[in-house]
């Protein structure tokens, strides 16, 4: 503000020293001509003061279309009015307004301008002004973009007055991730045993076939209270015992978001990938009846309790638009209890999905999914069938793509035998390479697993 104000006085100060100027060498010489440019510069003075008037400047912005999916164009126009003032004004709209802050990189990777200009300059005059534009964006990645928030400057034409302003219209863009829509399969991936069709829900009752006595969690039951266990309790802890549940096959996909899962480029890597296959696979799976829940490894909030049901598909789509590289979320600990304890209760097949590109980034994995957490050796919570995502054909097929487009590359995956023998005992592994197999390929490799697993 203190800057603002003294570039004021300096511009005013400037333009009154003209006429001062031009009047005092008038009054010293006598020269009646000398009085046309004082004239002049008092002119230009006095219009300088008038231009220099508040200016009022309303904006609308709207989209064509608020949910998309990737690779595809949405519309927004800009209606801009202005009142008052004499000078430049600077418009910037989305994509280009979110050029600050942690949302640049995300705005940047996510979307990219097919035709018009974000950014406009418009002369402002002694008349209103009334301009109108749009501009066609595509969507490269998936994700919820806040989309509303429209930038503008306002120059003054002797620098005497500068405006800016911040103003959110509220717009969210949605872009939906691809899946594949598989209409019929030649597996069968129904369970081979009759299963008791109880109401859907996310655990289903209770049974009386014990299991176990383990230590109490919030929320279960006070009727399972084994007082005598909590007497013997060296610790003191509460204990209760454990009962099998009935209901539907429970399914969890658990998706890593280590490091080694953005090996690649932004829209196109293991972690990318791996979400519409896990919408393909879903799709089916709650076809058949099947219990499907989403988790992050390590757990960052992003969740979804296993149900059955179509409308758990739409929720297991929305979970996967928040999904994203730990680092940018921080692991949440709390989740990450909340999952141990539903794998212990539903008994899941964990479907995890990673890319084993160095073992030592499956440590968060493995915390997850050992009952002892111990370095030498992993007793699984659940069983367990891995989805190997390599990247190595993504990054060779994209540098050689201008000199060899008919370039076919061998699975890459083969290279990795090694890697999966010092993974615990009792997890399959999928190798999956998507420049050499698509979606529909894999999925007819995992689903026989996934009916014989779960």
């Amino acid at each position: 503000m203190i800057n603002m104000v003294r570039e004021v006085v300096r511009s005013y100060s400037l333009l009154l020293a003209v006429p001062i100027f031009f009047i005092t060498v008038a009054a010293l010489s006598a020269e009646k001509i000398m009085v046309i440019p004082a004239i002049f510069s008092a002119f230009m003075v006095g219009f300088a003061v008038y231009a220099d008037s508040d200016v009022e400047i309303a904006s609308d912005f709207a989209l064509n279309k608020e949910r998309i999916s990737t690779d595809g164009l949405c519309s927004g126009v800009l209606s801009l009015k202005a009142k008052g003032g004499f000078g430049v004004i600077t418009v910037a709209v989305p994509p280009a307004s979110y050029v600050e802050g942690d949302k640049a990189l995300k705005y940047k990777e996510g979307l990219e301008l097919e035709k018009g200009k974000a950014s406009r300059v418009f002369f402002k005059g002694l008349n209103d002004l009334n301009a109108r534009f749009t501009v066609d964006v595509k969507a490269l990645k998936r994700g919820t973009y806040d989309f509303g928030l429209v930038t503008y400057t306002y120059h003054g034409l002797f620098g005497g007055r500068v405006i800016e302003r911040h103003d959110d219209k509220g717009i969210r863009l949605t872009v939906l991730p691809k899946y594949k829509v598989v209409q019929r399969g030649v597996w069968r991936i129904s369970p081979s045993s009759v299963t008791p069709r109880v109401t859907p829900n996310r655990l289903g009752p209770y049974s009386t076939d014990f299991v176990a006595v383990k230590e109490y969690a919030p929320g279960d039951p006070y009727r399972f209270i084994n007082w005598k266990a909590t007497a013997r309790s060296a610790s003191g802890q509460l204990m209760v015992n454990e009962f099998e549940r009935e209901g539907l096959r429970n399914v969890i996909f658990l998706v890593d978001v280590g490091r080694s899962m953005r090996l690649g480029f932004s829209q196109e890597n293991p972690l990318e990938l791996s979400i519409p296959l896990i919408l393909s696979l879903s799709k089916v799976l709650l076809r058949y009846g099947y219990n499907v829940g989403l988790w992050t490894s390590p757990p960052t909030g992003v969740s979804v309790m296993p149900s059955s049901g179509q409308s758990q598909f739409q929720k297991v789509l929305d979970a996967t638009l928040e999904v994203s590289y730990w680092g940018e979320r921080g692991i949440d600990l709390e989740d990450a209890k909340v999952l141990r304890r539903v794998i212990s209760e539903t008994r899941p097949l964990l479907v995890i999905l990673t890319n084993l590109a160095v073992l030592d980034d499956g440590r968060a994995l493995k915390a997850t999914i050992c009952a002892n957490r111990m370095e030498t050796h992993c007793r699984l919570l659940s069983r367990a069938l891995l989805i190997d995502v390599v990247h190595d054909s993504i990054i060779i097929k994209r540098e050689l793509a201008a000199e060899f487009p008919d370039l076919k590359l061998l699975n890459a995956g083969i290279t990795r035998k090694s890697t999966y023998e010092l993974l615990p005992q009792g997890i399959k592994v999928v190798t999956w390479d998507p420049v050499s197999e698509r979606v529909g390929g894999v999925m007819a490799r995992v689903m026989p697993l996934v009916r014989w697993y779960a």
